[in-house]
């Protein structure tokens, strides 16, 4: 039965507002006050249960402890003695963010980075206080018409580390695309749980799609107990390395292996955001939310200047990983820019040189090794090197060179005009200049002519390196450049694919794939970063370090350190996450993580600090 018209309390109900399973939420006017307020309404058959009023009591009082310009403000609560069971607070004038989102992207995902920083620096506010919220999700975000975001409805709040317990054990409590693995699973939940809420919004936020959103509830729940979910680099090119490793912390299935709480998040999220002179989101997201297509015109600008002062200073460093990522994004945020496309391309002429003058002293080396061994054991190497005759199906269009899989010296076969040409010759696949210099290698060389396709047409292919990586298809010609997707055109039957990156294992990663000839396919590859290290300093040597779920003295992991490997699923960016937690007589005196790129050392000191 509607309450609009009806007065309950001091409170006249002037309209209905929305309703949810606990309760109704009405427009309100506070007579003694004549202010506007929002007053939300227990459902009759819940107000007449002492532990359903006792739930909202407890969320009142809990919630109306909570001062932060970014959460919604309880003005009141009714009392025992009412014959409804309600809760008044502030009115908000706008709409909720899903509404927002609907009608407006919040593109680039800076905007996204920004509005989830107000959003978790709220909810930091909450679990500072004890208070967990539970049901986080687009719709209880209300969006204000001065700009301002607002944490609404924690209908289903509880305090952590009380003994009363509110809620009922098992329930699935929350909005199934937004809810956390343990909650689906009827675990006990904390503050890790409203992180993977989060981490799902800032997902959708920065991609305009859900992670794990599927066909129907249980295939939703299911892909978030499996965790699989798209790169939302893959998803949105303009996600920084930065923003999809921030995503990743948060989606973590294990809670122990996401930010501990929104705190965390939000210093993991200012600190990305200060990269980019983005220091005030409090003050930038005000001028979005009015007028979001003059926003992004001004912001563009800034956020690639950014971006390119950071690439041309990993450039001059040579720490091409991270400034290919950086070029990447400008890229991607802008097609036609001219300095990240010169950077670029003197990162791969750098690479070139570097390249051959690797080949220049390896080839010099076998020189002088022949010559020691003499001209008397030549035979014996030119049979040992000489690559084998070799008849291969042709497998790409017109113009293009096939290579083979054969051993040292790399090979690359030339075909001839006619497809049945029996056996063919072997050339070397190194710079071409370098036959010269060695005119005793056993190679011969045939003209290239234009070919012709054999066989079933060729398939799209689509190939995912995570997080990104060079790709070598079969026995050919490595990628020019490091990406994290390669669309490839593939006859059906196997194919051999090899992953390497500048901060990869020598040996890579190859795996064998199986094209068919029915549809387009996607293949996922982890690029396989090397290990890395870390030391541990200035703690007490009678305390106990965890990294991983490896445990040891810290007396010895001063001396002795941490190995860190890459999980097999691979990593969201060049980066080893290092969670570590240091325990004394028992109790935790510390806990962190540190992020440390793939073949170096990190020591890590008291206090977090390198």
């Amino acid at each position: 039965m509607s309450l609009v018209g009806r007065q309950i309390g001091r409170y006249k109900i002037l309209e209905q507002l929305g309703q949810g399973g606990m309760s109704i939420v009405y427009k309100g006017l506070d007579t003694a006050l004549d202010r506007e307020v929002a007053v939300k309404v227990l459902h009759p058959h819940l107000a007449t249960k002492p532990e359903s009023r006792k739930r909202l009591e407890r969320e009142a009082k809990a919630v109306a402890r909570l001062h932060h310009p970014n959460i919604l403000e309880v003005f009141d609560f009714s009392g025992a003695d009412s014959p409804e069971a309600f809760i008044v607070t502030e009115y908000i004038r706008g709409k909720t963010l899903r509404q927002f989102i609907t009608d407006e992207s919040m593109q680039p995902p800076e905007i996204a980075a920004m509005v989830m920083h107000e959003i978790a620096s709220a909810l930091a506010h909450a679990h500072d206080a004890g208070v967990l919220h539970r049901d986080l999700k687009p719709e209880n975000v209300m969006l204000r018409e001065d700009g301002v975001v607002k944490l609404t409805d924690f209908g289903i709040a509880k305090l952590i580390d009380r003994d009363e317990k509110m809620t009922v054990t098992g329930a699935l409590v929350g909005s199934p695309a937004h809810m956390a693995p343990e909650i689906i699973e009827g675990e006990e939940s904390g503050a890790e749980a409203d992180v993977f809420s989060l981490g799902t919004m800032l997902y959708l936020f920065a991609t305009g799609k859900l992670p794990f959103l599927a066909s129907n509830t249980t295939a939703t729940l299911k892909r978030i107990l499996d965790c699989v979910y798209d790169d939302p680099r893959q998803v949105m090119p303009t996600v920084s390395d930065e923003l999809a490793e921030i995503i990743g912390t948060c989606l973590q299935r294990n809670p122990s292996a996401r930010y501990s709480t929104a705190g965390k998040l939000r210093d993991a999220l200012a600190s990305m955001l200060n990269e980019l002179g983005l220091t005030r989101p409090h003050e930038e997201l005000p001028k979005f939310f009015l007028d979001p297509k003059g926003y992004r015109k001004e912001l563009l600008p800034r956020v690639t200047a950014s971006l390119l002062e950071r690439a041309e200073k990993f450039v001059a460093e040579k720490r091409s990983a991270k400034a290919m990522g950086l070029l990447n994004q400008v890229l991607a945020h802008d097609p036609s820019n001219n300095r990240a496309a010169q950077l670029m391309a003197q990162m791969k002429a750098r690479k070139v040189r570097d390249q051959r003058q690797k080949q220049i002293t390896r080839l010099s080396l076998i020189a002088g090794g022949v010559f020691i061994i003499g001209m008397g054991t030549w035979k014996g190497i030119e049979v040992s090197t000489r690559a084998p005759d070799l008849k291969v199906p042709l497998q790409f269009g017109p113009e293009q060179i096939v290579l083979a899989n054969v051993q040292w010296p790399k090979a690359r076969i030339a075909l001839e005009d006619t497809p049945d040409a029996g056996p063919v010759d072997v050339i070397d696949a190194g710079v071409p200049e370098l036959i010269a210099l060695h005119p005793g290698f056993p190679v011969g060389i045939r003209k290239i002519g234009p070919l012709v396709a054999m066989g079933k047409p060729p398939v799209k292919v689509t190939v995912k390196v995570r997080p990104f990586g060079f790709l070598t298809v079969d026995s050919g010609k490595r990628s020019d450049s490091e990406n994290a997707m390669f669309t490839l055109s593939l006859t059906p039957g196997e194919h051999s694919l090899t992953v390497n990156c500048e901060f990869c294992a020598e040996a890579g990663l190859t795996r064998k794939i199986f094209v068919t000839d029915s549809a387009e396919q996607s293949f996922n590859l982890p690029a396989p970063l090397r290990s890395s290290l870390v030391l541990f300093d200035g703690f007490p040597p009678e305390a106990v370090v965890t990294v991983g779920s490896v445990q040891k003295p810290m007396r010895e992991a001063m001396v002795t350190p941490f190995t860190v490997s890459a999980p097999p699923e691979g990593l969201t960016s060049m980066q080893h996450v290092v969670k570590y937690q240091v325990a004394l007589d028992g109790k935790i005196i510390e806990s962190g993580q540190r992020n440390v790129p793939p073949g170096q050392q990190a020591v890590i000191s008291r206090g977090g600090k390198p």
